[in-house]
């Protein structure tokens, strides 16, 4: 290659990454700018949890779950109603995680199981929220037009970091469903029952982790185990600064464009950026008490889970060779 095309071919680089920068920036601020307004106006702070929380988790979807993005609209808002409805009910919660869970993974037939995971995650964490003190409608309302402000945010500013996930095999389904269902409930049964600060956050690990692939299960898990570490480090360091509001969403922006940036080159900075977001959510005291109890449950679930993917990937192999034996 000659040394102009070359040097086009380099300034045509910087031009693309420029434009993705800017537009990442552009898209993180956005996403965070109601909560800004409603932070430094008179408004109440109740409305910041359900407008942002279902605003992020659309936006996600639209990157990892395309064909599940309007679906989303209507079913982020449902998650979070039965997630604040069944808060002082456990027994009501068993059954809605274990349904929602087989129809996540039922949905791995077609690749979006990782975009339904975001719907379990409403639910959780919609459960363990203290009550917003908030009317039905207008919390409904605010859930609604967050879930749509997301969608447009991820259609308009996340054009080209959309994936498309390969669909599972029926066989492959059927055991990504006996997993999740029976790792992702027995998850939330031991938080509740250790009175865990955060309840919803044994149970989000399994669910993020467990995958139909023992491959890919692998990676997952050393990403997110990564990931998920360092975004509690920040989220705890953030949390000790206690800065202003406004500075407090400068820094999630900021956060969210780099792990937006680095999306494709490092999972697991992704994975750190999405922890700070959520546990930035929660009371301050939480976060500040329950950073010790977050890298424990993180490596439990790590160590259980990366036995299992282990077991499965020699077990996948030993019938790979098996069927080249018969084959031979």
């Amino acid at each position: 290659m000659t040394y102009p095309r070359l040097a086009l071919r380099g300034l045509a680089t910087i031009r693309h990454q420029r434009l993705r920068l800017l537009r990442a920036l552009t898209t993180s601020t956005l996403l965070f700018m109601p909560a800004v307004l409603i932070a430094i106006s008179a408004q109440p702070a109740g409305w910041i949890f359900p407008f942002t929380l279902t605003a992020a988790y659309s936006m996600m979807i639209v990157l990892l779950a395309g064909r599940l993005q309007l679906a989303s609209v209507a079913g982020l808002p449902v998650m979070q109603w039965l997630g604040h409805a069944s808060g002082s009910q456990g027994w009501l919660m068993l059954p809605l995680l274990a349904g929602m869970l087989l129809l996540m993974a039922i949905s791995a037939r077609r690749g979006l199981h990782k975009g339904m995971q975001f719907w379990v995650f409403c639910l959780l964490l919609s459960n363990m929220m203290p009550p917003q003190g908030l009317p039905a409608s207008q919390h409904a309302l605010l859930s609604v037009a967050g879930a749509l402000y997301g969608l447009l945010l991820g259609r308009w500013g996340l054009r080209g970091w959309q994936r498309v996930l390969p669909g599972a095999s029926p066989a492959d389904t059927r055991r990504y469903a006996w997993h999740l269902v029976l790792g992702g409930c027995l998850a939330w049964l031991v938080a509740t029952r250790m009175h865990l600060p955060h309840t919803w956050w044994l149970p989000v690990l399994v669910v993020g982790i467990i995958d139909p692939s023992p491959q890919r299960m692998i990676w997952l898990l050393k990403e997110r185990v990564y990931g998920t570490l360092f975004g509690g480090v920040l989220a705890a360091a953030l949390a000790w600064w206690q800065p202003a509001p406004a500075i407090h969403m400068l820094i999630l922006c900021l956060s969210l464009t780099t792990a937006l940036m680095l999306m494709q080159r490092s999972f697991r900075w992704f994975i750190a950026g999405l922890t700070l977001l959520v546990l930035s959510a929660m009371p301050v005291t939480q976060v500040e008490h329950g950073v010790v109890e977050r890298v424990a449950d993180t490596m439990l679930v790590g160590v259980l889970l990366g036995s299992l993917a282990w077991w499965l990937e020699i077990g996948v192999k030993h019938l790979h060779v098996q069927d080249q034996d018969r084959a031979g």
